[in-house]
């Protein structure tokens, strides 16, 4: 999802994730956050590069999980016990072109 709809749709469950840890994955490695505003500041750092993100997965007490929206990611918060959510950004080429151009030069 984009930058924007991403923190829009983080700023609705932003009281569900309290006390959560959040990992973020980036093209440099990951960091685990243990408060929002760093983990935001780092969202807006990515955001700035261009990237978009989307939810990998969910560490709940019975193991780990899988959510494709924000929205069903707040229905299991709300259903099991979270103990860490792992996000990634990443930079979503706009066309083929570019997206084949990011390999390089062919031999």
């Amino acid at each position: 999802m984009t930058a924007t709809d991403f923190k829009k749709e983080l700023k609705e469950i932003k009281e569900n994730l309290k006390g959560l840890t959040l990992q973020l994955v980036t093209n440099n490695g990951y960091r685990p956050y243990f408060n929002l505003k760093d983990f935001g500041t780092a969202i807006l750092n990515e955001e700035s590069k261009g990237n978009d993100f989307r939810i990998n997965q969910i560490w709940t007490i019975g193991g780990t999980r899988s959510v494709k929206s924000i929205k069903n990611l707040a229905e299991l918060i709300k259903t099991e016990t979270v103990t860490a959510i792992q996000f990634e950004s990443f930079y979503n080429y706009k066309t083929t072109e570019g997206f084949i151009k990011s390999f390089g030069a062919l031999d």
